[in-house]
């Protein structure tokens, strides 16, 4: 008996596999694809990129890959393969395209094109807010810490939004370099006009030495810190976070419903609505303001997958 010849399905990822958000998007939409299409993948590694030059060329070649493999429809995840791929080269052509990842909103691309379909991703910034505000209503300055780079720069944008919405004094900055980073950490820890630190993500430094920042974090924390991203939960005391397989499970269904026959500009474009809360039993002692424990039985402890740290 023959085997049944499945359609084909190309993924361009923006970046290299390692960094924890796309693995765990991936996976997730590898393992709703499987059985219903086969998948050529093309992965842009545009966290390594740091030239506009440079990122038009990775643009370039997914877009040869693409035409290349003929697939029946393409996924992309994050901002850079839809800048970089999606709206130069395939706005609107009869190829459809499902988009995951993408930060906030997809105005900035003009998207959804009349071939798209997809899911955003918006941090709970403006949820965590609301929750840390439980237990202290009051005007708090907040300071948001972020690395290099331009979807790190979009990051900030999105805050300076929704702070305003919120009316509170805020400070954001962009680290170049895990040096900046730690100085900056240590500043701000130190900054009688700082009562909490958002703490962005670590994945676009050139370098980061995990024992170095982990002892630096635990020798300085007094503020409180919180993320928006569970892999940054080591490094800080409070975490909600969005789940990166969410998007890879949305994105790997609506493939399949392309594939069944269904018009991609019928399939409404969403955000994504599923978080975790988190604490970490380690630096939530260092705090200078304990929390209620009614707060944190709210969360869930987050236990570190790598191994404790000598003092």
């Amino acid at each position: 008996m023959d085997k049944v010849k499945l359609p084909k399905c190309t993924y361009i990822a923006s970046y290299a596999p390692g960094y924890e958000w796309q693995d765990r998007l991936e996976s997730a939409l590898f393992s709703t694809l499987r059985k219903h299409c086969e998948i050529q993948t093309f992965y842009m590694d545009s966290k390594k990129l740091n030239t506009e030059s440079q990122l038009t060329a990775s643009g370039l070649k997914a877009k040869q890959f693409i035409e290349q493999t003929q697939p029946d429809l393409v996924i992309v995840s994050d901002d850079n393969a839809v800048e970089y791929v999606l709206a130069p080269y395939f706005n609107g052509s009869e190829l459809p395209f499902i988009f995951c990842g993408i930060n906030n909103s997809g105005i900035n691309y003009s998207l959804p094109y009349s071939n798209t379909t997809g899911m955003l991703e918006v941090a709970p910034v403006r949820q965590l807010l609301e929750l840390l505000f439980q237990i202290n209503p009051g005007k708090t300055h907040v300071a948001y810490l972020a690395g290099p780079g331009t979807t790190a720069a979009k990051n900030v944008v999105a805050f300076h939004q929704i702070v305003k919405e919120f009316d509170i004094p805020s400070s954001a900055f962009q680290a170049q370099t895990q040096q900046d980073w730690r100085q900056l950490f240590k500043q701000l820890q130190e900054d009688e006009n700082t009562d909490i630190i958002l703490f962005d993500n670590f994945a676009s430094f050139p370098e980061w030495d995990r024992d170095v920042n982990l002892n630096w974090v635990k020798r300085y924390s007094k503020k409180l810190t919180v993320t928006n991203n569970d892999w940054v939960m080591p490094y800080v005391m409070l975490g909600l976070t969005n789940k990166p397989e969410e998007q890879g499970t949305w994105a790997g269904l609506s493939a399949i419903h392309t594939l069944d026959g269904m018009p991609i500009d019928r399939q409404e474009v969403v955000a994504n609505n599923s978080f975790v809360f988190w604490y970490n039993p380690t630096l939530i002692q260092e705090s200078t303001a304990p929390l209620p424990n009614a707060f944190l039985m709210q969360a869930q402890p987050y236990e570190s997958k790598e191994p404790e740290l000598d003092e």
